[in-house]
């Protein structure tokens, strides 16, 4: 058997991808919501640092979880600022599960985790101890440690952003990491926002590190970022559909399109964020982002590896 039981995600997908194919449709398959604009830190990367509003009370929020799951999105990714400053942030998350709706929640691992079901959580780790208190705030580092460790049953994963700052300690970083209680390292590139460009690297710094990762995926199995996105990195001819993402700012404004458009105008050239490329690529079957997805039960309930290569490559828009 292909599928397990239930299959409702991937079938899903499946449907999404056919309405897409034949009917052109392009309504959004994941949500991210900007749920508060609070944050303990002040990262020296973060465009959003700024553009502080009020929280909008529960049942705005609720409104608007109703209204993306009108949409058709199947997955909702919390973010902020910092979620976890949400007195009822357990409430909204229960809320998305409640609508059949997979919830991964975004976090800077500093503050108390909430005991909710919760897909995944990604918690942000830029470096080594030292990089990244430089990125983040001193003794950051150490209480991540500490997070993980009370947090040992959860399905946490560490989400770092390559800069110019950590670029030079992939290896080391990779190291320091897999010796924790995570279940995996997700790699990012920073994207040039005006107001934060200084350390982002360029398209040749981009791809020695994207090939040094998929080097070390041999010696550091917990390394998940698919072959097939960080192969695309820098190049030209890659895929990124902005449409399968719907966005919810703290000031309560959805958007569908790129999550750079709501701070500035997007330039999809100098762009190599793991958020809109993984997701084209998972929704366009490849094997390796699909599991890549799997890994935050998100499309959990298909065997891809029993999946003969024709049926994920037949009606695949580019085939490569």
């Amino acid at each position: 058997m292909i599928f397990k039981h239930p299959v409702p995600q991937f079938i899903n997908l499946m449907y999404r991808r056919f309405r897409y194919l034949y009917l052109n449709d392009t309504s959004p398959v994941v949500a991210s919501i900007k749920i508060t604009q609070r944050c303990n830190l002040s990262c020296t990367h973060c465009t959003w640092v700024n553009k502080v509003t009020s929280d909008l009370p529960l049942e705005r929020w609720k409104e608007l979880v109703d209204t993306i799951y009108d949409r058709g999105c199947f997955v909702v990714f919390i973010e902020g600022g910092e979620p976890t400053f949400r007195t009822d942030l357990t409430e909204i998350i229960s809320y998305i599960k409640e609508k059949g709706m997979g919830c991964v929640m975004f976090s800077n691992g500093t503050r108390r985790l909430p005991e909710a079901d919760l897909d995944a959580i990604w918690i942000s780790i830029d470096g080594t101890e030292e990089t990244h208190d430089t990125v983040r705030g001193k003794g950051t580092f150490n209480r991540i440690m500490k997070t993980l460790k009370r947090n040992s049953e959860k399905n946490i994963f560490s989400l770092t952003t390559l800069s110019r700052v950590n670029a030079h300690e992939i290896e080391k970083i990779c190291r320091e990491l897999s010796s924790t209680g995570l279940k995996g390292m997700i790699f990012n590139f920073m994207y040039p926002y005006k107001d934060v460009s200084t350390n982002v690297l360029s398209k040749e710094e981009k791809i020695a590190c994207a090939r040094e990762l998929i080097d070390l995926k041999i010696k550091y199995p917990k390394i998940i970022s698919s072959d097939s996105y960080l192969k695309s990195v820098g190049q030209p001819d890659k895929i990124c559909y902005p449409w399968l993402l719907l966005l919810a700012t703290a000031d309560g404004e959805i958007t569908q399109g790129c999550t750079v458009e709501p701070a500035e105008e997007r330039n999809c050239d100098v762009c190599d964020m793991m958020c809109g490329l993984e997701a084209t690529l998972g929704f366009e079957l490849y094997r390796d982002s699909v599991k890549f997805w799997n890994l935050f039960n998100i499309l959990s309930q298909v065997d891809i590896d029993r999946c003969p290569d024709w049926a994920l490559r037949m009606g695949r828009v580019n085939r490569k």
